[in-house]
């Protein structure tokens, strides 16, 4: 396992006004300095490959990933959309990346009922958007084959990807050889899964790891009070490593009891703190308790 964080956690783009921009280069020296040997691509960060690679490697830093939301319930859209993820991904193969995460992008009516979602798929993607979802996802897979990237799909709040039915609904309806899963557990306990047993039941589909601690009270009132996705964050539901409700030791144990040798990414995307402190404090969790 290599132990990465993610620029959300000093600047998150889906809340641009919750305080200021953090500069690049300072994000990327605190990243460092809080332990983190990676980082996904962020806002601000260098288009040019060769520029990108030297302030990474300036800063000690590896490129892990980077996340992009697309929008395949439509046939018509995938050519666009595809197009769309085609200038990150290169970005990502010149820097010797193997894995593109992408989200399936919720509606503003589905953003707002994260971690509410009806049991009965009523908020859901029809039969006839499935089929077409899963059709995009093999066709953006193989598109990017030949830059030898991973396509995996990231199970978010608020996206048509949240909760475990849709989990398993997109693992029936896609090839094992072209889609994998980012899986994050932040998100699955926001949606009400259970984290370890989505973990196990999906370990051959693993390609890719978030981390995230839950704070059970702040998103219990979250949930009490219906709030959508984005006046969530700025609650503060997830919390360092270790200091909420989730068993991140357990889960780590998992990992590495299973072999898993990829990224493991560190997420809070909100928090009270400084991003440096909160930064640190998960990653000594890391290291101290789970000995990573």
């Amino acid at each position: 396992m290599r132990i990465g964080t993610a620029p959300i956690n000093w600047n998150n783009a889906d809340v641009t006004d919750w305080r200021p921009t953090i500069p690049y280069e300072r994000v990327l020296a605190e990243m460092r300095e809080a332990g983190y040997e990676g980082t996904e691509y962020g806002a601000g960060f260098p288009e040019d490959p060769a520029k990108l690679r030297a302030d990474l490697t300036a800063h000690g830093l590896a490129l892990a990933s980077t996340f992009c939301w697309v929008d395949l319930r439509d046939p018509r859209r995938h050519g666009g959309e595809i197009a769309k993820v085609m200038p990150p991904a290169r970005l990502l193969s010149a820097m010797g990346v193997e894995v593109l995460i992408v989200g399936l992008q919720g509606t503003p009516e589905r953003m707002a009922m994260a971690g509410r979602v009806p049991a009965d798929g009523s908020a859901g993607l029809s039969e006839g958007e499935w089929a077409a979802a899963a059709d995009g996802m093999h066709r953006m897979a193989d598109t990017l084959r030949p830059l030898h990237l991973r396509l995996v799909v990231h199970s978010h709040a608020g996206s048509f990807v949240e909760s475990r039915a849709e989990i398993d609904t997109l693992c029936r309806l896609t090839d094992p050889g072209k889609v994998g899963l980012c899986l994050d557990a932040g998100h699955l306990a926001y949606a009400g899964a259970d984290v370890l047993d989505t973990f196990r039941v999906y370990r051959e589909r693993l390609g890719y790891v978030h981390v995230k601690d839950v704070d059970a009270k702040v998103l219990a009132r979250i949930r009490r009070e219906r709030l959508g996705w984005l006046d969530a964050l700025r609650r503060y539901p997830f919390t360092e490593l270790g200091r909420g409700s989730l068993d991140i030791r357990g889960l780590i144990a998992y990992l590495r009891e299973s072999e898993y040798r990829g990224w493991v990414i560190v997420e809070q995307d909100t928090t009270p703190r400084t991003s440096l402190e909160s930064a640190r404090i998960s990653r000594q969790f890391l290291k101290e308790v789970c000995g990573v």
